[in-house]
């Protein structure tokens, strides 16, 4: 079992580095985009609900998985939007997309294009003033702690409490814990900037849609606005929640103090 759970751990940067350059340079069907849309949310709910699980090892290796699900959610970011931006007709757009996006905007696109940047703007700021700063107090709370045990180690080895070999595997799983909060401080900024980015993206895919409604399709430019904010609403919403519940994740990380 541990060579199997070894096996997968060094295998799995190579798959998602493989799934990250198919999904960047190779045209996705709309029915598997929407698949990967679904798994996507799915990814983010698991990193969500195994912090509630302190003991296990996907709670132990969140960080890594946090690092793994901000590059797949990148890599699918770009597929879903070249795939959209790709199609010529509503009706054969991406179903998840049409229908949330629709429900955005159901008053006007203005008012649906504003709303959207208010929830990416929200949840950057939320994860800037909770998430980003929860993390740091985090690991500098745990690295004094982590200083703590140490000297408490060799005070235990010096008194003849504890023998050296002893002392020796107390210090290596100290060590590893150092690490293990030393990464979740590490992906908590990786994920704030991936959201940043993401709001950026965000204005990008509005910009990339009206000009390829306009100048390549004739289409009228209010009628291309209109469709490509309605378009770009939901598939902000799409993968802000995912975003959303992976930083709750980070949220609840303080509770284990």
């Amino acid at each position: 079992m541990n060579k199997f759970s070894s096996a997968i751990k060094d295998l799995l940067p190579l798959f998602m580095l493989t799934t990250v350059i198919v999904l960047i340079f190779t045209q996705i069907p709309v029915k598997a985009i929407q698949i990967l849309i679904i798994l996507n949310f799915g990814i983010s709910l698991c990193l969500f609900l195994t912090k509630f699980l302190n003991k296990t090892r996907l709670s132990f290796h969140f960080p890594k998985l946090v690092l793994y699900f901000c590059l797949f959610d990148c890599a699918l970011i770009i597929a879903t939007t070249r795939t959209f931006l790709a199609i010529p007709t509503l009706e054969g757009q991406i179903p998840l997309v049409l229908i949330i996006g629709q429900w955005i905007c159901r008053e006007n696109f203005i008012c649906g294009f504003f709303t959207s940047l208010m929830l990416c703007a929200s949840l950057l700021l939320y994860c800037k003033m909770h998430v980003n700063r929860t993390q740091e107090i985090a690991a500098r709370f745990c690295l004094d702690k982590m200083s703590l045990e140490m000297f408490d180690i060799d005070h235990q080895i010096a008194s003849k409490k504890i023998t050296e070999e002893e002392g020796k595997g107390l210090k290596e799983k100290v060590r590893k814990q150092a690490d293990h909060y030393s990464l979740i401080d590490g992906s908590a900024k990786f994920l704030l900037g991936t959201i940043a980015a993401f709001t950026a993206a965000y204005i990008c895919v509005v910009a990339g849609g009206v000009a390829v409604g306009t100048l390549e399709r004739n289409m009228y430019w209010k009628d291309a606005l209109k469709q490509y904010i309605m378009l770009s609403s939901g598939h902000l919403v799409l993968f802000a929640a995912p975003l959303f519940l992976t930083s709750l994740g980070f949220k609840t990380e303080i509770k284990r103090f």
